[in-house]
C-alpha cells in the first residue's frame, strides 16, 4: 500500500506537468484552464497544518514560475486552502477533519450537488482572487467578475471530467 507522502507526491508532478505543458497554453474567452485546483480539492485534510500550508505553497511556487504570474497563483492557492475548511463544512455539512483524512471520500460518496457546490465554491473563490490581485481595481469589477466567472466554468468543466476518470471509476 502506498503512503500518503508518496501520492501526494505523484499528484504534484503529474498535476504539475500537465498544467505546465497542456493546460498553459489553452485559453478560451481569454481565460486560461487551471486544472491545477484539482490538488487543492482532493489534498488530504488530516496532514500537519504547517506542513499542508508549505507544499500549497511550494506547489504555487512553482507554478507561479512556470506561468509568469509573479506570485498571483502562490497567493491564491494559499487564501483558497485557508478557505478550504469553511468551503468543505459549509458543503458537506458537519465536516469533521479529524475523522476523515481523504476528501476523496466526501467526492464520491456525496450527492451530486454537494460535490458541485464545494467545487463551484472553491475554484470560484480562487479565479476571484486570481483577477482581483491581478487587475487590482474597484471600478473594474465586472471585468474581473466575468473573467473569474469564465475561467471558473471552463476550470469546473475540466475538472470534473478529469475527476471523472480517476476518482469516479470505483463506483461503476
Amino acid at each position: 500500500m502506498r503512503s500518503t507522502s508518496s501520492i501526494i507526491f505523484f499528484r504534484f508532478i503529474i498535476i504539475f506537468l500537465s498544467q505546465i505543458i497542456v493546460f498553459n497554453n489553452i485559453t478560451i474567452y481569454g481565460a486560461s484552464a487551471d486544472i491545477y485546483i484539482i490538488f487543492l480539492l482532493v489534498f488530504p485534510q488530516n496532514i500537519n497544518k504547517s506542513l499542508y500550508y508549505s507544499i500549497i505553497f511550494l506547489f504555487g511556487i512553482f507554478l507561479d514560475s512556470f506561468s509568469n504570474s509573479f506570485g498571483i497563483i502562490t497567493f491564491s492557492l494559499l487564501i483558497s486552502s485557508y478557505l478550504r475548511p469553511y468551503i468543505l463544512d459549509f458543503s458537506f455539512g458537519n465536516f469533521d477533519m479529524r475523522k476523515v483524512g481523504k476528501v476523496r471520500d466526501y467526492l464520491i460518496n456525496t450527492t451530486i450537488y454537494q460535490k458541485l457546490t464545494y467545487i463551484l465554491l472553491v475554484v470560484f473563490s480562487h479565479n476571484f482572487i486570481i483577477y482581483s490581485v491581478e487587475i487590482f481595481s474597484i471600478y473594474k469589477i465586472q471585468l474581473i467578475l466575468r473573467n473569474a466567472t469564465i475561467s471558473s466554468l471552463i476550470s469546473i468543466t475540466l475538472i470534473l471530467i478529469l475527476m471523472s476518470f480517476f476518482y469516479y471509476k470505483n463506483e461503476r
